[in-house]
């Protein structure tokens, strides 16, 4: 009876190990981080929900996110919403500085605009350090209704 116990109790604690080395094994083959790069202009009046949405998102999923906010010439109250998120510890940044001119031009031609111009402006986000090419970065426009489904939820 007592050689029974000890094997079941044997058996319990190696399927318990095995399924806790199965899930380290997993979980480092799988990719931690995300980083989403959102474009931000005037007339956005849903980034709050979104970017809580991606942090939730991440939250249930067990997967860190990190937000790139492009300026677009977004309000003083987007601007505070990240600037609040990122005080409680979220991985968000904005980015204006240097690329403001070829926004603008894609900007000027935004009814025209084409996946093209989604890969240039990512060239010149890794061009300048913000983005890497290890990120996979994924570029949302929150004014194309298309981009939207590149949101994971």
């Amino acid at each position: 009876m007592l050689e029974l116990l000890f094997m079941v109790i044997g058996c319990y604690a190696l399927a318990a190990l095995s399924v806790h080395l199965a899930y380290r094994i997993w979980r480092g083959r799988q990719q931690t981080s995300k980083h989403y790069v959102l474009v931000a202009d005037v007339q956005q009046k849903n980034m709050e929900w979104y970017m809580r949405s991606l942090f939730s998102f991440s939250r249930r999923m067990g997967k860190d996110v990190r937000l790139t906010i492009v300026d677009q010439g977004a309000t003083d109250e987007t601007l505070a919403i990240v600037e609040r998120l990122s005080r409680d510890g979220r991985a968000v940044k904005v980015h204006s500085s240097g690329i403001s001119t070829a926004i603008q031009n894609v900007d000027s031609k935004r009814s025209q605009m084409k996946a093209a111009d989604g890969t240039q402006l990512l060239w010149l986000l890794q061009a300048e350090g913000v983005v890497s090419q290890s990120d996979h970065a994924v570029l949302i426009d929150l004014q194309n209704p298309s981009d939207l489904s590149k949101m994971p939820f």
